[in-house]
């Protein structure tokens, strides 16, 4: 018995189709008449022309190793100039601790003329650091103190306006083969 309505099943017949039995499928195929289609392989791309790589070709290589065939490129050293004006201006305005910072940093680098400049501006900012202590000390002492308190403030502003003279000219001189140009130096760090 089949599903399809009689006159669909007629149409079939007369069309010369076979009808498979119920509950089984037709087979597929290639129409009557033809063979089919043979497997070809791909072919060659023409010389010259552009070949994609194959996948996987391009792994990223670990941090630390250089890629074969190609050199690795060098790290420029460090300019120390560079490092003197960012220790002289960070001091002008935190006074002490950046200069306390970058002395530790770069003292055991191995340029000694460097070295000789961030010990330079440690020194007058720990000046500067102690001028600013004794000026609020004696702003509590009543009359006296008062007045002295004042002038070891205008001698605080001084050495404000000398510590940008000096941050100023710093790299210039560090460049030119001179030393560190203060007003006035205390060597309390050697």
């Amino acid at each position: 018995m089949t599903t399809l309505p009689p006159e669909a099943n007629n149409e079939q017949n007369a069309a010369g189709g076979q009808v498979p039995p119920q509950g089984q499928v037709p087979p597929q195929g290639p129409p009557a008449g033809q063979a089919p289609p043979q497997y070809q392989p791909p072919q060659a791309p023409p010389a010259g022309a552009y070949q994609q790589p194959p996948a996987g070709a391009y792994q990223e290589q670990p941090q630390g190793y250089p890629q074969p065939g190609y050199a690795q490129p060098q790290a420029a050293p460090a300019d120390p100039a560079s490092t003197i004006t960012l220790n002289y201006w960070l001091s002008v305005f935190f006074v002490w601790i950046p200069a306390l910072i970058f002395w530790i940093i770069e003292k055991d680098k191995g340029n000694q003329r460097a070295n000789e400049f961030h010990v330079a501006n440690l020194n007058f900012s720990l000046l500067r650091t102690g001028i600013a202590i004794v000026a609020v000390i004696l702003s509590f002492i009543p009359f006296v103190g008062w007045i002295l308190g004042l002038l070891v403030w205008l001698a605080y502003l001084a050495s404000f306006v000398f510590h940008i003279l000096a941050a100023v000219s710093a790299p210039d001189n560090y460049r030119q083969g001179k030393g560190p140009e203060f007003i006035f130096n205390l060597p309390i760090v050697k």
